[in-house]
């Protein structure tokens, strides 16, 4: 899969109109979270994404947190599940990030997807919350650790 990896002020119209079209796609009318997806988060963020025929196939967003060296990964999405597209964009954030000098990587994961995550290599650090009316725990993923997971 070829990613895209891009600031948002690199991204081309098109390709802001695909990510916010599948964003909405999976997070609004699939798991039915009504939120203002557009959070303003977009504008520090940097996007990392594949298309198929033009239209945004696998997506996320990592952007810096409060302390230094760490990043944090949202809106994770695939358009086709079960087809290991989630681990190849996992794989590239974690290789981005990292390229950057992350020291630590941190997400809100359904907590459906907690298994999926930890075989990544990401520990659970907080308890259960809810976030868009789903349950979530937070995770992270230490860098000084990630080097012996992969």
């Amino acid at each position: 899969m070829d990613f895209t990896v891009k600031r948002f002020n690199q991204l081309e119209t098109s390709e802001l109109y695909e990510i916010l079209k599948a964003r909405f796609s999976v997070f609004v009318m699939e798991q039915h979270c009504f939120y203002l997806d557009m959070d303003d988060t977009d504008y520090e963020s940097i996007h990392v994404f594949a298309q198929d025929g033009g239209l945004v196939s696998t997506y996320a967003r990592i952007y810096p947190e409060g302390t230094p060296g760490g990043w944090h990964v949202g809106r994770v999405l695939t358009m086709e599940r079960g087809k290991g597209h989630g681990l190849e964009i996992m794989e590239k954030v974690i290789e981005v990030v990292n390229d950057l000098g992350a020291s630590k990587l941190r997400l809100d994961a359904q907590c459906q997807a907690k298994g999926f995550y930890g075989k990544l290599g990401f520990t659970t650090c907080s308890g259960e919350f809810m976030e868009a009316g789903i349950p979530h725990i937070m995770m992270e993923m230490d860098f000084k650790k990630k080097t012996d997971i992969l």
